[in-house]
């Protein structure tokens, strides 16, 4: 009996000292949304007044169709599963977490390029439906140029792009597998001054002090009598009349016929 009541005397004092544990059940698995983020884990949710606190130190992380994931990944707001051992003070040992926020879609997009980041490459384009669309790239997405094979370098503001590719919580963030961009020409006639000279590159002030960028490097360029010269016949203050074809919008202009009306002496 003496031994009967010592198990007994241990077993409360275990209670008392670690209730949490004392009254652990099995492994359970409930799901819920992320009200908060922690060091090693979240307080989540199940939609009832209850709040639990799981912890991730030991569990696999895994996306809603079984791919892995981070813990970085995961946001508040996301909807998770979790399966560990569930403590009195909703407390939870997690062994395994599935988000169901993450899971790819796979989509087609176009749009407008309105704006560029080099370091991050990565653009934004403006999509019909859908708005501002931010589109990540990396060393795997294929670009084209007008059909023909380019790189992230190729693409420019105000270049036409369709894009496949992957998107988890939101159409808004993509990463792209693909991306076709069209820059669609239109032609562009001004006169103006010559400013500067860079081989091939001319920089010119046309009407209302717009300074034009035009590569020279293709163009025909005649002299004021209609005789071929190249750039370096050129002087600053020579007046030239230029047709040539830019995005419309865009003072960069790529140079067809370039003439001297008016040289300086």
């Amino acid at each position: 009996m003496k031994r009967v009541y010592g198990g007994v005397a241990v077993f409360l004092a275990a209670c008392f000292l670690a209730p949490a544990l004392a009254m652990a059940s099995g492994p359970k698995t409930l799901s819920g949304t992320v009200v908060s983020i922690y060091a090693s884990g979240v307080v989540f949710t199940n939609g009832t007044a209850a709040k639990y606190r799981a912890d991730f130190g030991n569990a696999q992380l895994s996306r809603k169709n079984g791919a892995a994931m981070s813990f970085a990944e995961i946001l508040v707001g996301d909807k998770l599963q979790v399966t560990g051992t569930l403590w009195s003070d909703n407390s939870i040992s997690a062994t395994s977490v599935r988000d169901l926020s993450l899971y790819a879609h796979s989509g087609t997009f176009s749009g407008k390029i309105t704006g560029i980041d080099i370091a991050g490459l990565s653009f934004t384009m403006q999509t019909t439906g859908i708005g501002i669309q931010t589109i990540k790239t990396n060393s795997f997405t294929a670009f084209t140029k007008n059909k023909s094979s380019a790189t992230f370098n190729d693409l420019a503001i105000g270049m036409a792009a369709a894009v496949k590719g992957i998107w988890d919580r939101s159409r808004l963030d993509v990463t792209a597998s693909q991306v076709q961009g069209t820059l669609r020409l239109v032609n562009i006639d001004f006169t103006g001054t010559l400013y500067g000279i860079n081989g091939s590159g001319l920089t010119i002030i046309g009407n209302g002090n717009v300074m034009y960028g035009v590569d020279a490097s293709k163009a025909k360029l005649l002299d004021k009598n209609g005789k071929a010269v190249v750039p370096s016949a050129l002087n600053i203050g020579d007046t030239l009349s230029v047709h040539g074809e830019h995005v419309s919008g865009s003072v960069s202009v790529n140079g067809l016929t370039i003439k001297v009306t008016k040289a300086v002496k």
